[in-house]
C-alpha cells in the first residue's frame, strides 16, 4: 500500500515536470524564432544602409551628359547634371561632322541604356556610372561600343561613323526651321540645333542655302541688286597710332573706311599685333575668344613657335564643347599648349533668379615676353582686326602690367576660369603721363565697383561707344550724370540695339541721346571716355553677365592726352551717323546700314546673307518667306 501510494505521487511529480518541460521549449523556442527574426532584421538593415545609393536618370543631353534625380523629386534641378569629364567632347583629328554623327548615336545610346533606369554615380578620377540590377558600368560599355573617342577604341568609332554616314543626318534648328549639312558652319553654333535623319524633318522646314542648293530656294536670283563696287574693298593703314608714347598705344580701327571684311591684317590694331608676335623672343602668352581668317596672324604664331618661342593660350568653348570659331580648335591641334573654359562654363546660380547662368571665356590679350601687352576689344577675326568692326585696342609696354595679366592667364591655364579666379590685387600703376589700373572679371565687379563711381564723378560727359548695354546700375548712373548736366552719347551696334534686354529704348525714354551705327560693320568696342581724363577700353561690354560671370579684362587709364585723342575718334563716329538714327534703329543687314547687303557677312545673324535675307531684298519679303530679322537667336560679340 505504501509503495502504491508513493508510486502515485512520483508520477504527479513526472506529470508536473513534463509540463515545465512541455512549457520551457515553447518558451525556448518564441525566444528562439524571435532571434531569427531580429537578426535577419539587422542583416537586412546592415546591407540596406551600405548598399549604394542609385537615382534616376530623369534627361538625356547626350552620351556623357544627364540629369540624375539626386534629391528624388522628379524634377531635372540644374544642379543635378552629370557631365562625365574624362571624354572629350570634340575630339582631335574628326571633322565636325564626324563629331556630330557620333554625338548623334551617343545621345540614342545613353537614351537606350539611362533613360528612367535607376544608377550609382560613382565620383573619383575618373567618374563611373554603373546601372542598376545590371552589373554593367555604363562608362566602361560606352568607351567599348565606341560612342565616345580614347585611344584603344578608335576603329570602332570609324565603323560608327560610317554607320552613320548612311542614316543622311541634318542639323535642324526649331527656333529658325532651317536645317543645314553637318559641315556647314550653322550646323552646330545655336542652341536650338538637333541633329535627326532628313526624313524626320517638319514638312515646313527650309534648308540653309549656305549648304543646300535647292532648284526651288535658288530661283530667286540677286542679278537686280549689283554689288555696289564703289565701295572700296581694301584699305591699308599707315602705322599711326592715334595717341603714342614711351609705354602706351592706342589704336581705333575705322569702320567708316571699311565696307567688306578682309583676311588681309589692314589695320594699325592688326600690324601692332603681328609685329610684336614677329619680335616675341621667349614666350607668348594669350587669352582668346576665338580666332577666325587671320591667316597673317596664325602664320607668324606658328612660326614663332618653330623658333622656339613658348606659346600658351586659353580660348572660349560653348556648353557643347565646341567653340564659336572652328579655326580656334586647328590652331589647338598646332599648339598643343593650351586650355579651353569648362564645360558648360562654369554654371553659377544666380542668388535673386535661383537660374543658371553661362559663362564665356570674352578676353582679348597677349603677353609678349612678360614685357608687353596688346589688349582690347578685338577679336582676332576677319571681321574684327581687319577694320569692317570698329573696336578699341592698346598695347603697354610694361613689366608691371605684364606681371598682372600673366597672373591672370596662368589661373585659366591652371583651370580657374569664371568663378573660380582670385581677386586681383596691386593692380595700378603709374606710367609716365599714365596712371592705369587693370580690372578682370568676374572678380573685380568692375561695373559696381568702379566704373559707376567714375560715371558718377563726371562733370563734363561720358561718351561711350559699345557693342551692347544691358547693366541696370550703369544705365541709372547716366540717367543721374544726365539730370545734373553731364554731356551723355553713346553709340551702340545695331545688332544688338533690337535684342530683348537691350537698354537703348530705356535709354532713350529717359532722354539719354543714343545712336545706333548704320554701317556693315559692327560698333564692336567697350570703351567709355569721361572728361577728356579717363579711358576705359577692354573686353567687357557693360552688360550684367559681363560684370558677375564671363572672364573678361578693363583698362582704366587716366591720361588727359589719351583721352582727347579718343575723344575726337568718338565724335568722328557720332557725325557720321544721321541724326534720325537717334530715335530708330537702321537693322543690321538692310539698306539702311551701308553696304550690309552686300558685304558677304550675315550681320544679323538670321541665317541669310545680303539679298537672301528679306530685309535687303524686297521680292523675298513680298513672298512672305520665314523671317528672323527682329528675333537674334544667337548674336555673335
Amino acid at each position: 500500500m505504501y509503495i502504491f501510494i508513493c508510486a502515485k505521487k512520483l508520477n504527479k511529480v513526472y506529470q508536473v515536470l513534463h509540463q515545465c518541460n512541455l512549457k520551457y521549449n515553447v518558451v525556448m523556442k518564441k525566444a528562439l524564432t524571435i532571434a531569427i527574426l531580429l537578426a535577419i532584421f539587422f542583416v537586412v538593415a546592415f546591407f540596406s544602409l551600405n548598399k549604394p545609393k542609385t537615382h534616376k536618370v530623369l534627361r538625356v543631353l547626350s552620351c556623357t551628359e544627364f540629369y540624375v534625380d539626386f534629391n528624388d523629386n522628379e524634377i531635372s534641378d540644374t544642379n543635378e547634371l552629370v557631365q562625365l569629364k574624362q571624354y572629350d567632347t570634340e575630339p582631335q583629328n574628326y571633322s565636325q561632322a564626324d563629331i556630330l554623327k557620333l554625338n548623334y548615336l551617343g545621345k540614342n545610346f545613353a537614351n537606350q541604356k539611362l533613360l528612367n533606369k535607376n544608377v550609382e554615380i560613382i565620383k573619383n578620377e575618373k567618374t563611373s556610372v554603373l546601372i542598376e540590377n545590371s552589373n554593367v558600368d555604363y562608362t566602361k560599355l560606352l568607351e567599348n561600343e565606341g560612342y565616345v573617342v580614347t585611344e584603344a577604341n578608335k576603329k570602332t568609332v570609324s565603323k560608327n561613323i560610317k554607320y552613320a554616314t548612311t542614316l543622311n543626318l541634318v542639323s535642324y534648328n526649331s527656333k529658325s526651321n532651317k536645317y543645314h549639312k553637318l559641315d556647314c558652319k550653322y550646323a552646330a553654333n545655336s542652341p536650338n540645333i538637333e541633329i535627326i535623319p532628313q526624313k524626320q524633318l517638319p514638312k515646313s522646314a527650309q534648308p540653309c542655302k549656305n549648304c543646300f542648293k535647292d532648284k526651288e530656294n535658288t530661283s530667286i536670283k540677286t542679278q537686280n541688286y549689283k554689288e555696289k563696287t564703289k565701295y572700296p574693298r581694301e584699305v591699308y593703314e599707315k602705322y599711326a597710332p592715334i595717341y603714342k608714347d614711351n609705354y602706351i598705344e592706342l589704336y581705333i580701327t575705322d569702320f567708316t573706311k571699311y565696307y567688306y571684311p578682309s583676311t588681309k591684317c589692314l589695320t594699325t590694331a592688326c600690324k601692332s599685333l603681328l609685329n610684336e608676335i614677329n619680335n616675341a623672343e621667349q614666350s607668348i602668352d594669350f587669352a582668346i575668344y576665338g580666332i577666325d581668317r587671320q591667316p597673317e596672324i596664325t602664320k607668324a604664331i606658328l612660326n614663332a613657335q618653330k623658333r622656339g618661342v613658348k606659346i600658351r593660350f586659353v580660348y572660349d568653348t560653348n556648353k557643347n564643347g565646341s567653340t564659336i570659331y572652328k579655326e580656334t580648335i586647328e590652331l589647338a591641334q598646332k599648339i598643343k599648349t593650351n586650355k579651353k573654359d569648362i564645360d558648360y562654363a562654369d554654371s553659377i546660380l544666380q542668388e535673386e533668379t535661383k537660374s543658371i547662368k553661362d559663362a564665356i571665356m570674352h578676353n582679348k590679350f597677349f603677353i609678349f615676353d612678360n614685357k608687353k601687352v596688346w589688349t582690347g576689344s578685338a577679336n582676332i577675326t576677319y571681321t574684327d582686326l581687319s577694320g569692317f568692326n570698329a573696336n578699341s585696342a592698346v598695347l603697354i609696354k610694361s613689366e608691371i602690367i605684364a606681371k598682372i595679366f600673366l597672373k591672370e592667364f596662368e589661373q585659366m591655364y591652371n583651370g580657374k576660369f569664371h568663378s573660380y579666379k582670385n581677386k586681383t590685387t596691386e593692380n595700378t600703376t603709374t606710367l609716365g603721363k599714365s596712371k592705369i589700373s587693370v580690372y578682370f572679371s568676374p572678380q573685380d565687379k568692375i561695373i559696381t565697383k568702379q566704373v559707376i563711381s567714375l560715371i558718377n564723378d563726371a562733370h563734363k560727359y561720358v561718351y561711350i561707344p559699345v557693342f551692347v548695354i544691358t547693366h541696370k546700375g550703369f544705365n541709372t548712373a547716366l540717367i543721374n550724370a544726365k539730370s545734373r548736366g553731364v554731356d551723355i552719347k553713346i553709340i551702340v551696334d545695331a545688332t544688338s540695339a533690337s535684342q530683348k534686354y537691350s537698354s537703348v529704348k530705356f535709354l532713350r525714354e529717359n532722354k539719354i541721346p543714343v545712336k545706333v551705327e548704320n554701317r556693315a560693320g559692327k560698333m564692336h568696342m567697350k570703351s567709355i571716355i569721361i572728361d577728356d581724363k579717363y579711358s576705359i577700353i577692354g573686353s567687357m561690354n557693360f552688360t550684367k553677365s559681363g560684370e558677375q560671370y564671363n572672364d573678361e579684362n578693363i583698362l582704366i587709364i587716366e591720361n588727359h592726352q589719351l583721352a582727347q585723342s579718343f575723344k575726337k575718334e568718338f565724335l568722328h563716329f557720332w557725325t557720321s551717323i544721321p541724326e534720325k538714327w537717334l530715335h530708330k534703329n537702321p537693322g543690321a543687314e538692310s539698306h539702311n546700314s551701308i553696304n550690309s547687303c552686300y558685304d558677304g557677312v550675315d550681320n544679323d545673324f538670321d541665317e541669310k546673307t545680303d539679298m537672301m535675307d528679306d530685309s535687303c531684298n524686297f521680292k523675298l519679303r513680298k513672298q512672305n518667306l520665314p523671317t528672323n530679322t527682329n528675333q537674334l537667336t544667337n548674336v555673335k560679340d
